[in-house]
């Protein structure tokens, strides 16, 4: 099924047995306005992975102005300024993911400084500029 993941049935009956279901929800695949809609009203994102081949999920919220918390691993530490448009936190370290995130929900003065700081770096970024810098680089490894 589309949107569920391969790590859903275990990560549902996860919720369940710490008594989380009416507060978890698994949505599934969403469409793309439903997925804005969500960002622009959360607080932050986490990110747990331990590698991506960048952190475009982390961009999309930056966007949206949510601050995210992400493991400090390849892929992702390039799209999260640590302390300015959200935190890394090292792979697999629930605790320093779990204060990060306490951090945030107990200041929404800092949750809201975090995203106007993130929309701006979000905004920095255009696929036109991508193929440009991209071009560039090949130019340059070609030597010319």
């Amino acid at each position: 099924m589309p949107g569920a993941g391969d790590f859903r049935p275990e990560l549902e009956r996860l919720a369940d047995s710490l008594a989380l279901s009416q507060r978890v929800r698994f949505l599934g695949r969403i469409d793309e306005g439903e997925k804005v809609a969500l960002l622009r009203r959360a607080w932050a994102l986490a990110f747990a992975s331990p590698k991506e081949g960048w952190g475009i999920t982390n961009l999309e919220a930056a966007a949206c102005g949510t601050p995210v918390v992400a493991s400090n691993s390849p892929g992702l530490r390039e799209s999260v300024r640590d302390g300015a448009t959200g935190y890394l936190v090292p792979h697999g370290n629930v605790d320093a993911m779990g204060r990060a995130l306490d951090r945030l929900a107990a200041d929404r003065a800092l949750v809201e400084s975090l995203g106007v700081e993130a929309r701006e770096f979000a905004e920095g970024f255009s696929w036109e500029r991508a193929a440009s810098e991209t071009l560039a680089h090949l130019h340059q490894v070609a030597g010319g």
